[in-house]
């Protein structure tokens, strides 16, 4: 292929390059604004960059310096109050007087009340003090339900907090979590339904506690385009709707006090004052520290079970992926700081965001092409050329980036004007190079005809796929066989019966495929299928228990759908295992499978059959268990040795996945049988056999309790020998 020569050639290095430039910066800045759609491992991507600022600034000490103080209410707390039921309201009452006679400015109570207290004028006491100190902002929320696709929101008038009429000042406490989970941005006001297409417009928890330490009448003065404004305070919009929190670092930079000590005066007596006869007053030398004075101080729950724990862009532990937590009074903490400090960061501007993506596209455009010339015999100097600059590119962005970021607090994006410059890279070497792929091109697309494209694509990128042989993996493996197939068969035509099993087929591979897994093969009505291979995935035995579960909701369906039309309801059972197989093509160099084989491979189809023994639909390995147990409920069902192997393996029942839920009855059942189970295998037969009818008590079907009630009375007439360790072996398969 050659290229013309004169001006054409001299306007095709000039136009092409700007052509290029432009529809590539274009393509990633309209993905950056979600035209014409999100695409959201982007956003997720652009997120993480702020994370890595934010460490790459790394934490800053406000120690004293902080004008917010927080008192948790702790592990500690508890056990070190008088009243360990739960936390009556007097104590917050206490809190309440004692530091604003300690100096505090503001008191923000990052607690809901729902309801009454049950103790006497518990509640009095409380909203008492509350009109006796009205800059105490009290923290209310939404409701929120979701309903497939939408989010409902909720709220009484009271918004989850009684002694609203006791004191109007109030903050929503709710905060805007990003895509990927994590709390960086905060708004200024939330508006809560009231009514039938009626809102109130209610200020956020930070910005109510900031605008009453200011003494402001209104949280929010004005709210333009491209700020807020409270006060004095110009706020820079990160979105439409919020700013960006400037976190001075993770959980635990804030000044922090535990509430018993707030408490804990000469009129309060705390457990240890009482079992040792002696006052502490601890809050006596909290006042003469002026830890309190002129701050806004904080009161909210700092314990795991409080379920207050989110994410921000800090890790308290680097080498710790999930030490990013933070409780959301730290959070509410963040954002005053921010306001006060008037440290914001700023999002870059739209144009700011184009001419980076377009410039950065044009050079490597222009480079590309520079080095493309019609009798250039090294082409590889199309490829590695354009690419160094593509990834010099790349590094000068981000470094930009982070140097903007600690320096002029900007915001710039990342991750787009990557995509531009890969975009640019990907469209001058492909434009490039057509000509010369043109005769492989063809000859791909003849072979294409005669295997799946798919096939032909893995092929191309990865020939190794091709050779015999395989690898050592440890992998899920799955095995579903219809129940009584035969006796289905018998009363359906082959034409009947063939459309009734593709049916079914279809549907379970549906769940598989849904679920990445592999699909094996199909020996008649059995299914074999495998997760972790060709692709690696960490959570392989979860997915395939998932797939478990799955089809079975999939299969109830058809139930109602196969008994509408009069056709034979089909059951299935589903063996479970995990551990090393070999995975790889297996068969002839003409034609081969891509499967797996080898022992924990038969361990899985032996499980599938054992189910009949237990009358069980879902049965795991021990291996299997072993790496789910977090995440699904089972039960251990026996300890057995299957044909083909002498070692005894733990076999369970899969009942559910805690993300579903689990019943309580359910639950019960387990708790039960599982007790009845652990005094069958220590010869306890008369307690065994008590349990496992209690258990049927719970659930009369349940066979695997009727199975070991049957075996404890047997033990209990003639009990087995000394050495009897539990194991059953299986004589079929």
């Amino acid at each position: 292929m050659q290229i013309v020569s004169g001006t054409l050639s001299t306007t095709r290095k000039l136009v092409l390059p700007l052509i290029m430039a432009a529809l590539s910066a274009t393509v990633a800045f309209l993905l950056s604004r979600d035209i014409p759609f999100e695409v959201p491992f982007l956003k997720t991507a652009q997120l993480r960059t702020i994370d890595q600022r934010f460490e790459y600034r790394g934490g800053t000490e406000i120690g004293d310096t902080s004008k917010v103080v927080i008192v948790a209410i702790t592990d500690q707390s508890f056990p070190a109050l008088p009243n360990t039921v739960f936390f009556p309201r007097k104590y917050y009452a206490r809190a309440i007087r004692n530091l604003y006679s300690a100096g505090a400015k503001v008191v923000g109570l990052d607690v809901t009340f729902d309801g009454g207290s049950p103790l006497p004028g518990d509640d009095s006491t409380f909203a008492a003090t509350l009109t006796r100190y009205p800059s105490t902002v009290l923290a209310v929320r939404n409701t929120i339900s979701v309903s497939g696709r939408y989010t409902i929101l909720k709220s009484g008038n009271y918004f989850h907090n009684i002694f609203l009429r006791a004191d109007s000042s109030m903050g929503a406490v709710y905060v805007r979590n990003d895509a990927d989970g994590v709390y960086r941005r905060y708004v200024p006001m939330v508006r809560f339904p009231t009514g039938p297409d009626q809102y109130r417009m209610v200020p956020s928890f930070a910005f109510e506690a900031v605008s009453r330490f200011l003494g402001l009448g209104n949280s929010l003065a004005a709210d333009s385009s491209t700020y807020f404004q409270l006060g004095h305070i110009r706020i820079p919009k990160y979105d439409e709707g919020s700013m960006l929190i400037n976190y001075s670092g993770p959980t635990g930079s804030f000044p922090t006090r535990d509430i018993w000590e707030v408490l804990d005066d000469s009129t309060f007596t705390t457990r240890d004052e009482a079992d040792f006869g002696q006052q502490l007053n601890l809050f006596d030398s909290l006042r003469a520290s002026n830890i309190f004075k002129d701050k806004i101080v904080l009161i909210g729950a700092e314990y795991p079970e409080s379920g207050d724990l989110k994410p921000i862009p800090f890790l308290k532990h680097k080498a710790e992926a999930h030490s990013n937590l933070a409780y959301g009074v730290e959070i509410h903490a963040s954002a005053i700081e921010t306001l006060l400090d008037g440290d914001f960061y700023r999002p870059s501007t739209p144009l700011v965001d184009f001419v980076e993506m377009f410039v950065g596209a044009l050079l490597i455009a222009m480079t590309s092409f520079l080095f493309k010339s019609a009798k250039h015999s090294r082409m590889i100097l199309v490829i590695f050329v354009p690419f160094v600059v593509t990834a010099a590119m790349v590094y000068a962005s981000y470094e930009a980036a982070f140097f903007l970021f600690v320096r002029d607090n900007l915001v710039l994006k990342i991750i787009y004007p990557i995509l531009a410059y890969s975009f640019t890279y990907v469209s001058v070497v492909v434009y490039q190079f057509v000509s010369e792929r043109r005769a492989k091109a063809a000859i791909k697309s003849l072979f294409s005809r005669y295997v799946d494209p798919s096939v032909v694509n893995q092929l191309v990128g990865n020939p190794d796929l091709v050779r015999l042989g395989g690898e050592r993996k440890t992998i899920t493996v799955l095995f579903s066989d219809i129940a009584n197939f035969t006796g289905v068969s018998e009363k359906l035509a082959p034409e009947d019966l063939v459309a009734h099993l593709n049916e079914y087929l279809t549907a379970m591979t549906e769940v598989v495929f849904e679920n990445s897994g592999t699909l094996d093969k199909y020996i008649g009505d059995a299914i074999i299928a495998f997760w972790g291979a060709p692709l690696e995935l960490r959570d392989h035995a979860y997915k395939a228990c998932r797939t478990a579960i799955e089809m079975t909701k999939k299969l109830d369906g058809l139930h109602s759908k196969w008994t509408e039309e009069g056709k034979p309801i089909l059951s299935f059972r589903i063996g479970i295992n995990s551990g090393e197989m070999v995975v790889g093509n297996v068969g002839g160099k003409e034609r081969f499978d891509y499967t797996v084989i080898g022992d924990n491979v038969n361990l899985a189809s032996r499980l599938e059959g054992a189910n009949k023994m237990y009358r069980t639909r879902i049965l795991l390995s021990e291996y299997t268990y072993g790496l789910v147990k977090e995440r699904i409920f089972a039960r251990e069902l026996d300890l057995i040795i299957v044909k083909g192997r002498t070692r005894p393996v733990k076999v369970y029942e899969l009942v559910g996945d805690m993300a579903d839920g689990i019943g309580t009855d359910q639950k019960e059942l387990v708790e039960v049988y599982c007790a009845g189970l652990a005094k069958y295998r220590s010869r306890e037969w008369g307690v065994a056999s008590e349990l496992f009818e209690k258990a049927l008590s719970i659930d009369s079907s349940d066979y695997p309790s009727e199975m070991y009630l049957e075996r404890s009375r047997l033990y209990e007439l003639e009990p087995p020998p000394a050495d009897w360790n539990g194991v059953f072996v299986m004589q079929t398969k």
